[in-house]
């Protein structure tokens, strides 16, 4: 197995700073920004129990017959197997300027702590990145020991065939027949439209006016909420500020809403897909996240490899599956297709 561990920078001609500055990387912002609810203790399956009761009224009667259902169902969150694992030899940094921060017996080799805590930090930004992606472009079907699908033949990116452990967001959607789905969704622009592109203001208008009425005029944190991707709101502050009549100062940030509604940028989101639905990190929320233990994520293993080998291992075990509880009160525009 190759070392994950690269020396690049081997030169060493002065004052080095007593840190390493880390690459910017997207944060779990559906999780941060209070989008989904993260339920954890999974250790195999979890069911989201719903009920509904129909049909029970009818005219007035001495001796009544029963009339109405309760239907009790559920939808089940089915965390999958995944992990994290590199291997490294902290003697590698012998040809780095942290080479004077080594311990001094060879047997005692391991990372300087500097390294050490930022190697740790980094993985965990890039963990964060991943589960953030994974989240809502997930599919199993890309797994090339499974079906080995291509996800540009879905309207994906190609780079998108890593998220291949569980089913995301956006595919529950697709694969359930109560969602809402927007008819003739196309690449999203802020100029005039045509050939496969929608104004973002139409796109937004016409799902709109798909909502149920039972999730209309619900605002705030626990309210109806337009999801975008960060791509598709660059588009969408850009409709705003290129029409003939505004009243908001292109030098400043607007208000990130659509009729009084919120629209939350979220790093994972694929772009030209709109998904409107009541999003919130309690048991309201339509979209959950189920987890075997939150605090996976909280921690990784950083140990050496075995007794004999100068060889250390970062490790991480993770278990995730997303769900949504209503479908059919989710509106979704997407050009991904199922």
């Amino acid at each position: 197995m190759a070392e994950a561990l690269v020396i690049q920078d081997t030169t060493y001609a002065g004052e080095a700073a007593s840190y390493f500055i880390t690459r910017p990387v997207i944060e779990m912002d559906t999780v941060q920004k209070g989008c989904i609810h993260v339920h954890d203790g999974i250790k195999k399956q979890y069911t989201i129990p719903r009920i509904e009761v129909s049909g029970f009224m009818q005219k007035r009667a001495a001796t009544p017959s029963s009339k109405g259902n309760i239907n009790v169902d559920g939808k089940v969150l089915i965390p999958r197997d995944m992990m994290l694992y590199l291997e490294f030899n902290p003697r590698d940094y012998e040809q780095h300027w942290q080479a004077v921060n080594l311990e001094p017996k060879l047997l005692d080799r391991e990372l300087p702590p500097t390294a050490e805590d930022f190697t740790v930090l980094q993985t965990m930004k890039r963990l964060n990145e991943f589960f953030e992606n994974a989240t809502w472009k997930s599919r199993i079907m890309f797994d090339p020991e499974g079906l080995a699908v291509d996800p540009t033949t879905k309207g994906q990116a190609a780079t998108d065939v890593q998220y291949l452990y569980f089913d995301g967001l956006i595919v529950k959607l697709l694969q359930a027949s109560e969602t809402v789905k927007v008819s003739s969704p196309a690449t999203l622009v802020s100029g005039t439209a045509g050939g496969g592109q929608e104004n973002i203001l139409d796109a937004m208008g016409r799902a709109y006016k798909a909502v149920p009425q039972a999730i209309l005029y619900k605002y705030g944190a626990k309210g109806l909420k337009f999801h975008i991707s960060y791509a598709t709101q660059q588009i969408y502050e850009e409709a705003l500020t290129t029409q003939t009549f505004k009243n908001n100062d292109t030098t400043e940030k607007g208000i990130n809403r659509y009729k009084g509604y919120d629209v939350v940028p979220l790093a994972g989101m694929p772009d030209n897909t709109i998904v409107i639905c009541v999003s919130s990190p309690d048991l309201d929320s339509n979209p959950w996240l189920g987890v075997n233990s939150t605090e996976d994520q909280d921690g990784l293993q950083l140990a050496r490899l075995q007794a004999n080998s100068e060889l250390y291992f970062i490790k991480g075990l993770f278990k995730m599956d997303t769900q949504f509880g209503f479908p059919d009160f989710v509106v979704l525009y997407t050009t991904i297709t199922l």
